[in-house]
């Protein structure tokens, strides 16, 4: 399998949302970056889609979380293993590390050996964007006072700072499928994620690198144990056997449905639990795309496939 990095650059901000319209995040988890794909992907029809959902279920596509990066410096989700840190008793470096959620990738060995400074890490990664909340005006006519005027909202909105934004990796086990994932990704990047995109939130341009070579080793390296870069979840059949020795945080998916061909009227998905990026395994699992739909007209796709690194 090859992999490149994705770089997302945002011009104008992104509303990536926790929950209410105020609130925001700065990354995004894979499964809503594939469903962004899926709806692209509906643009040209239901052979489009299959095509992207068997990629993944045949292990020939794999795609990370949206994690931030900083001018050239790449960031990774915190491994959740046990780590012997330097300085133990020193209660600034212990808050320091509880905050630190992300690590340089420069600094992935340095970090498994103990030796970072999470005072300087925590420091850094401050210097990638800001959150900001904006106020915007309602313009449909059931959203008015009673005055006539238009009623105020506000929106969480996180602004990457110059050179800094978001990334994904992506593993493809041959062109075609590589293609496939370039051309839905470029044709999201003018219809933009997150929420909010009428009012010109969420679009991005696209520049893909290669991975860095000590990334990479690790990417393609097939020992455990191993970090996921993406959320994920195991397949009924692997569940128990994934769940040996694991280190990992549960994560509740749920949401909406954004297709008007699903239903009449909006419905939810199925919720469905699944493990954090930076969960650590001891036995390696495919995972799946599973099938969230709720009882209405097609299918809705939830991606829950590990990214494997080697750690």
């Amino acid at each position: 399998m090859k992999f490149a990095v994705y770089k997302l650059n945002f011009a104008a901000g992104v509303h990536l949302g926790t929950g209410t319209l105020a609130s925001g995040a700065n990354t995004l988890p894979a499964d809503t970056l594939f469903s962004a794909l899926c709806m692209e992907a509906a643009q040209q029809g239901e052979k489009s889609i299959k095509m992207l959902v068997d990629a993944v279920r045949q292990n020939r596509l794999r795609i990370g979380d949206l994690f931030p990066f900083i001018g050239e410096e790449l960031y990774l989700p915190k491994p959740l293993v046990p780590i012997a840190r330097e300085n133990e008793g020193n209660s600034i470096v212990k808050k320091s590390f509880k905050k630190l959620k992300y690590i340089p990738v420069s600094q992935l060995d340095t970090y498994l050996q103990g030796k970072i400074d999470p005072v300087a890490a925590v420091e850094k990664l401050q210097k990638l964007g800001a959150f900001e909340v904006r106020t915007m005006a309602a313009s449909r006519s059931t959203e008015k006072l009673e005055t006539g005027e238009t009623l105020p909202y506000s929106v969480g909105v996180y602004r990457f700072g110059q050179g800094n934004g978001l990334y994904t990796i992506a593993g493809a086990e041959d062109t075609q499928t590589r293609n496939k994932f370039e051309q839905l990704l470029n044709a999201l990047s003018y219809s933009g994620i997150g929420g909010k995109r009428s009012a010109g939130l969420g679009r991005f341009t696209v520049q893909k690198c290669e991975v860095p070579q000590a990334l990479l080793k690790r990417l393609q390296g097939k020992n455990t144990p191993c970090v996921s870069l993406s959320v994920c979840m195991a397949a009924d059949e692997e569940l128990e056997n994934a769940l040996e020795g694991a280190q990992y945080l549960l994560l509740r998916r749920s949401g909406f449905v954004s297709s008007t061909e699903y239903a009449e009227e909006q419905r939810r998905k199925r919720d469905m639990y699944m493990f954090c990026a930076g969960s650590c395994f001891r036995k390696r699992f495919s995972g799946d795309v599973f099938d969230v739909s709720n009882g209405g007209r097609h299918a809705v796709y939830r991606y829950a496939a590990p990214l494997w690194m080697e750690i």
